[in-house]
């Protein structure tokens, strides 16, 4: 029933982007592979060739930098219904400088390289589809970069709270500071003073 649920999801989700006839979905189907990952496994890690796409049915996925003072600065969260990957090395088949790591356990369907490229010639849609997952990570790398440029640490927090309230419980406070551009100390402050004006 899992496996049902994982690939109904998958549909529904891409039928967002674009129309598909049965034919079509199924050879999207084919090329998905159902996996069940972990909590705090790493999908991929700084070095590795990035060699698949993984869109997440259920659990949280963070993409993190691991910098030369072996700190880990997150750079992105997944959640549910989106697709996520080291993109840069995907795309330009480098080593990545980044790594991939659940933070929950994870249903995740994985699209190879491989499969990719022979989807764009059995469906041509699927230029539109990867197009419009690409146009979505670079908007919300967009938002992100202008949230540390224009905003203060209070008005990140509550960015963060109004695109995604699901995730502010479920993000560990040490990670989601990180992802913010604070201090875990910074964002108790935060949430203590928000809690108290509320």
């Amino acid at each position: 029933m899992q496996t049902q649920n994982a690939y109904d999801r998958l549909k529904s989700v891409l039928e967002t982007l674009v129309p598909l006839s049965d034919q079509e979905w199924g050879s999207l189907r084919a090329a998905f592979t159902e996996r069940t990952v972990d909590s705090k496994t790493i999908i991929t890690r700084e070095g590795e060739i990035e060699k698949e796409v993984y869109f997440i049915c259920s659990g949280l996925v963070r993409l993190y930098y691991q910098t030369r003072d072996n700190e880990q600065i997150t750079a992105f969260i997944f959640c549910e219904n989106m697709f996520a990957s080291c993109m840069e090395s995907f795309i330009k088949q480098h080593p990545s400088t980044q790594n991939l790591e659940t933070l929950e356990s994870c249903t995740i369907l994985v699209l190879s390289s491989d499969n990719l490229n022979a989807l764009y010639e059995q469906v041509p849609k699927t230029h539109v589809i990867m197009r419009k997952v690409m146009e979505a990570r670079f908007i919300a790398a967009q938002q992100l970069l202008s949230s540390y440029i224009l905003a203060g640490p209070k008005e990140r927090y509550e960015l963060f709270s109004l695109h995604y309230p699901h995730l502010v419980q479920r993000v560990p406070q040490y990670i989601l500071a990180s992802f913010l551009g604070i201090t875990p100390v910074s964002l108790s402050r935060i949430r203590k003073r928000i809690a108290r004006s509320g």
